[in-house]
């Protein structure tokens, strides 16, 4: 196929925010037209005018940025091209194919009559599909204002879309387009309708699956990246089975629209958030640290900003754990939680903890490492477990259970901090 001839186009409605079916319709428009080198152009379909909003598109517009789905042309507004829809209606007029109705209420807008009942297009991904006993149907309401159908293939044939990618609920759609177009003589693009994309339960995807707009998962602290490799899963997949793209270049590279399929795809939260964790892994510590900035509700401390990211990025899924996670690290330890669960030999892993610690400043994270090596080197030589040192070490420091690599916790902390609380610890263990 000529690259110059693909013409693809993203038309969201600003009704409401931007979901993941509508993000998926924008990424697969996206890359269909970087597959073939065409253009992609964005058109806000705004004709209904009560329930659209300026603040709606905005949203929309910042969660595409978000996304890095950028576009080679628009935006276009509906509701700014009145002079497309009421020519092409004159030319329906003209042909005898449209008529003018009041509905129950009185309202007279101009409806459709199609010369052919039944008939059939053609789906990339389908096939053949077939329809019949298509009834008369709205092309100018009653307000003036284009329907969608017809507003949509007037501006489809103006700015020369050759592929329409979308999903499946809107093949309903396709049939009273498709009779448009040959009615008003314009040629068909190509269409493909994209699977449902389902909750676990085999039902339409919806809120109650754990669905939520891109703004929500953007508030959350979900990579755009992550986001981008699980949506483009949603329907197409890739010939050697990779699952994850570092970023939205490689996946446009990866791509290829022969891998697309008309399968439901099933949408789940825990896979979404397995891959957004490790995308959170994969980011260099500067640049994590730039992402997770805006989520935090304290400093880190000073000095030590990058170990902090590194320590807590194994056990972060999205950014917004950041705070909890920093909290769980540097918050007042209260020995007294923890200090039944003891071993006895914690008085005197503690004790010797302290004496290690003497002339030590544990600034940077190889020397905590070492003293680590050395503590363990103790504790073998005096008969105890890795775990009866490390453990009661781990509660001393930070009340848990589990975290980060030992050698971090010291040197966040800090030689006196530190210090500071394994005494505490100590003390609390010998009056027990």
């Amino acid at each position: 196929m000529d690259g110059s001839q693909v013409r693809a186009r993203f038309a969201p409605s600003p009704t409401g925010m931007l979901h993941l079916g509508g993000a998926r319709t924008a990424l697969f428009n996206y890359l269909f037209a970087r597959h073939h080198d065409g253009k992609l152009v964005l058109r806000i379909e705004d004709t209904d005018l009560a329930r659209s909003s300026a603040e709606f598109e905005r949203a929309q517009l910042e969660d595409l940025d978000w996304l890095g789905l950028s576009f080679d042309e628009g935006p276009y507004r509906q509701s700014e091209r009145g002079e497309f829809y009421e020519e092409a209606a004159g030319r329906l007029v003209e042909a005898g194919f449209v008529y003018e109705a009041a509905d129950e209420a009185g309202r007279r807008a101009l409806y459709f009559r199609p010369t052919e009942r039944s008939g059939a297009f053609r789906d990339t991904l389908r096939g053949t599909i077939r329809f019949s006993n298509v009834e008369d149907f709205v092309i100018r309401k009653s307000d003036s204002t284009p329907a969608y159908n017809f507003a949509a293939v007037v501006d489809d044939a103006a700015m020369g879309i050759s592929h329409v990618i979308r999903g499946e609920e809107h093949l309903p759609n396709t049939v009273r387009q498709v009779l448009l177009y040959r009615a008003l003589g314009e040629s068909e693009p190509e269409f493909v309708h994209l699977g449902l994309i389902l909750g676990p339960d085999g039902r339409k995807l919806s809120k109650r699956h754990g669905a939520a707009s891109v703004a929500e998962y953007r508030s959350e602290g979900y990579l755009p990246e992550a986001l981008l490799s699980y949506l483009s899963l949603l329907g197409w997949s890739h010939p050697e089975g990779r699952e994850e793209f570092s970023s939205l270049d490689e996946l446009a590279r990866e791509w290829d629209p022969a891998r697309l399929g008309a399968s439901p795809a099933t949408f789940d939260i825990d896979r979404l958030l397995f891959v957004n964790a490790r995308s959170i892994r994969m980011l260099p510590a500067e640049e994590l640290y730039r992402r997770l900035a805006p989520f935090l509700d304290a400093p880190l401390p000073e000095g030590r900003e990058m170990l902090a990211v590194e320590a807590i990025r194994q056990e972060m899924r999205v950014l917004s754990d950041a705070p909890r996670l920093l909290r769980e690290l540097t918050a007042p330890v209260h020995s007294c939680g923890f200090v039944q669960e003891l071993p006895e030999s914690s008085a005197q892993v503690y004790a010797h903890a302290e004496k290690a610690m003497d002339g030590r400043r544990l600034e940077d994270l190889e020397e905590s490492r070492e003293l680590v090596r050395e503590l363990r080197a103790w504790a073998k030589e005096e008969g105890i477990k890795t775990r009866e040192l490390l453990h009661p070490l781990r509660l001393a420091l930070t009340g848990r259970d589990r975290g980060p690599e030992m050698a971090y916790l010291f040197t966040i902390l800090g030689s006196k901090e530190a210090k500071a609380r394994i005494e505490r610890a100590r003390e609390a263990r010998l009056g027990v």
